[in-house]
C-alpha cells in the first residue's frame, strides 16, 4: 500500500532495542522487549507491536510509571506455582521472566501456574502463550487490561478488558493460538481506525457514556466503553464476556495477592499497570506427544473440511491466519506512515540512527 513502509524485522529489532536503552533500559531486557514488539507486527497483530514503542512504552517510562529497572521478585513459590512482583517493570521482561518459571516449573512437574501482580501492560498474551510451543507444551496466557468494559446492568468503564491467550503445538500445521479479549473487540480496533482514517466503526463495538452506541473512532478514547463478548443484553449472553474478565482478574490479581484490576486503576499513577497469569502443560504428562499431534491434525482436518456457507472459501482456527501472515512478513513488515513518523521522532529525539 502506498501509505506503508516496509522494513526489515531485524533492522527494527536492533532500533527499537536501541531506543529503549535510551531511556534507561538495560540492554539484555532492551532486546528481549524489541524481539517480542515486533514478533507481534510479525504475526500480523499490528496494534501490539512497535505502533506503541514511543506513545506507549517510552512515554510511560519518561513519566515513572514504568520502571525501566524493576527488582523483580518471587513472593511465594512451590514445586508447580508461584507468585511474583514485578515492581513496575515492563511488562514484556515481567511476562517472560514469569512465563519462563511457569515452563521450567511444568518441565519438572507437569504443570507449571505464575501469578503476577505490580506488572505493566505485556502487549500480545499470545506472545507468552507460544513461548511453550518449543518445548511440546501448552502454553497459557491471561493478562488484565484497560478497565473499558461495560458491566452489563451499568454504564460507562467498570470492568477490564481481560484477555485470554493459549497456544497449542500442532505436529506439520500451524500452532492452535487462541488470543482473545473478553469484549466484543479489542480497544486496540479504535486506535487502528483513527490511524487509518476511518470515519466509522460497526455500531455494536462501542457504547458512550451514557450506554448509547458509539460508532465515531476518534470519540472512543475520551467517551466509549465496550460490551463485553455477548453484547449488552443477558437474552445474548452478556453476562459471559463479563464473567470471562472477572475469572482472569481472579487468576491474575487476586491470586497474586493485588487488589482486582478494576479497583486498581481507579488509583492515580496506575496507567499501563497490569497482572498477569502465565501457565504451562507438559503434554506428555497426559499422552503420547506424538498420539496428541495426530489428534490436533485430525481435529484440524474435520473443522477445514466441514460444508462451507455461500461466499466462504475456506474455514480457519485460531492462529492460522496469524500463521501465514508470519511466513509472509518475514522478509518485510508493513508499517503505517503514523507509526514511521513515530520512530522517525524517537530516533531524533535519542539520537539514534534511522536505517529502517
Amino acid at each position: 500500500m502506498a501509505n506503508q513502509a516496509t522494513v526489515d524485522p531485524g533492522k527494527l529489532t536492533r532500533f527499537s532495542s536501541r531506543v529503549l536503552q535510551k531511556v534507561g533500559v538495560p540492554e539484555e531486557d532492551a532486546e528481549q522487549t524489541a524481539r517480542m514488539l515486533v514478533a507481534t507486527d510479525l504475526r500480523g497483530i499490528d496494534s501490539h507491536g512497535v505502533s506503541h514503542l514511543g506513545p506507549l512504552y517510552i512515554k510511560r517510562i519518561k513519566e515513572g510509571l514504568i520502571n525501566p529497572r524493576p527488582q523483580i521478585k518471587m513472593v511465594s513459590q512451590a514445586q508447580a506455582t508461584a507468585v511474583m512482583d514485578g515492581d513496575r517493570g515492563l511488562g514484556f521482561v515481567v511476562g517472560y521472566r514469569a512465563m519462563s518459571e511457569a515452563l521450567k516449573r511444568a518441565g519438572q512437574t507437569g504443570a507449571g501456574f505464575v501469578s503476577v501482580r505490580n506488572s505493566t501492560h505485556c502487549g500480545a498474551a499470545s506472545t507468552y502463550a507460544m513461548m511453550a510451543l518449543p518445548r511440546n507444551m501448552i502454553g497459557i496466557a491471561l493478562t488484565t487490561g484497560g478497565r473499558a468494559m461495560v458491566v452489563p446492568g451499568s454504564v460507562g468503564r467498570g470492568a477490564g478488558i481481560n484477555v485470554i491467550s493459549v497456544a497449542v503445538p500442532s505436529q506439520g500445521n500451524f500452532p492452535f493460538v487462541l488470543d482473545m479479549a473478553t469484549t466484543v473487540v479489542a480497544a486496540s480496533k479504535f486506535e487502528i481506525a483513527v490511524r487509518s482514517d476511518q470515519a466509522e466503526v460497526p455500531e455494536g463495538w462501542a457504547v458512550d457514556k451514557t450506554g448509547k452506541p458509539l460508532t465515531d473512532p476518534k470519540r472512543y478514547a475520551a467517551e466509549g466503553a465496550l460490551p463485553p463478548l455477548g453484547g449488552l443484553l443477558p437474552e445474548t449472553g452478556a453476562f459471559k464476556g463479563f464473567a470471562l474478565s472477572v475469572m482472569v482478574d481472579i487468576l491474575c490479581s487476586i491470586l497474586a495477592g493485588s487488589v482486582s484490576i478494576s479497583e486498581l486503576l481507579t488509583q492515580p499513577n496506575t496507567a499501563l499497570r497490569a497482572n498477569h497469569f502465565f501457565g504451562a502443560l507438559k503434554i506428555d504428562g497426559f499422552m503420547q506427544a506424538d498420539d496428541f499431534a495426530r489428534a490436533m491434525a485430525g481435529m484440524v482436518k474435520v473443522y477445514h473440511d466441514l460444508p462451507k456457507a455461500p461466499g466462504v472459501e475456506r474455514i480457519t482456527l485460531a492462529g492460522e491466519v496469524e500463521h501465514e501472515i508470519e511466513t509472509q512478513r518475514r522478509h518485510g513488515i508493513p508499517l503505517d506512515q503514523q507509526v514511521v513518523v513515530s520512530l522517525r521522532e524517537l530516533a531524533k529525539e535519542f539520537g539514534v540512527e534511522y536505517d529502517l
